[in-house]
């Protein structure tokens, strides 16, 4: 039996221990692949996000042949993924499905914190580049803790993000002989900027595939999803997760 990894949902970031940064995905796409995998034939192994309702896959003996890991953050996803790929056994295929938080939430202040620390010290330690400035502001001496919940009253709480991990540039050296798909979502962009883009991303990160689509599209009910590889689009493009399967269930049994 043939054994997939399919990654779904959302990314969650804490902000302080009530708050967090996430995004609208759903796992639609996640949990509908592994369903058509699972009626396959094939061994599924779904990494997705604690948020997501798995409802529609309670038919399937947990354990075999789906196992569900949950996760919450980029990292916890990064971690389960990493620990599934040193299994004994190896995977056919790597869908990357989840909607990957870019940004995490480095720390939370006030402006009027941001705005003391500047007063003081611009004069008082003569900066006078925006390089000086800016290394002042990284100390971020002026930060508020997020141990517990933050205050409801504060009207000027403010956040400073920094980038979190990117997980599809560790999936082929995890997995260096399965076929990896990765996904890509723009929003109100010409196909050739759509298809570059895509394009460029499995070139980077050394996958066989991306499925690229527009968020605009989906709005207007356009739910295509295009193909590319390192040498652009396919001229494939699928309307159904159904007719995603199908095509890749005719590459793995070729």
């Amino acid at each position: 039996m043939k054994r997939v990894l399919i990654t779904g949902g959302p990314t969650n970031e804490p902000i302080d221990e009530v708050m967090k940064i996430t995004n609208m995905s759903t796992g639609s796409l996640s949990l509908s692949l592994s369903e058509l995998f699972i009626k396959g034939g094939y061994s599924v192994d779904l990494v997705l996000n604690k948020g997501v309702n798995a409802d529609t896959l309670k038919g399937y003996e947990e354990g075999y042949p789906l196992r569900i890991f949950r996760v919450e953050t980029t990292d916890d996803m990064l971690e389960e993924i990493h620990r599934l790929s040193k299994e004994g056994d190896k995977y056919s295929l790597i869908i990357h499905a989840a909607a990957v938080g870019d940004y995490k939430a480095d720390f939370t202040f006030l402006m009027e914190d941001l705005a003391s620390l500047l007063f003081k010290n611009i004069e008082k330690n003569n900066l006078k580049t925006e390089e000086e400035v800016l290394a002042l502001l990284k100390k971020g001496e002026y930060r508020i803790s997020n141990e517990s919940k933050i205050s409801s009253y504060q009207d000027n709480l403010s956040v400073k993000l920094a980038l979190t991990k990117k997980i599809i540039k560790e999936l082929r050296d995890w997995f260096p002989d399965s076929l990896i798909i990765g996904c890509k979502l723009l929003d109100k962009v010409d196909k050739e900027e759509l298809f570059e883009t895509a394009k460029g991303l499995a070139i980077k990160n050394r996958v066989d595939y991306i499925l690229a689509n527009d968020l605009d599209d989906l709005k207007k009910g356009d739910s295509a999803r295009y193909l590319v590889n390192e040498k652009g689009y396919t001229d494939i493009s699928f309307e159904t997760p159904s007719h995603i399967y199908r095509y890749i269930d005719m590459m793995l049994n070729k």
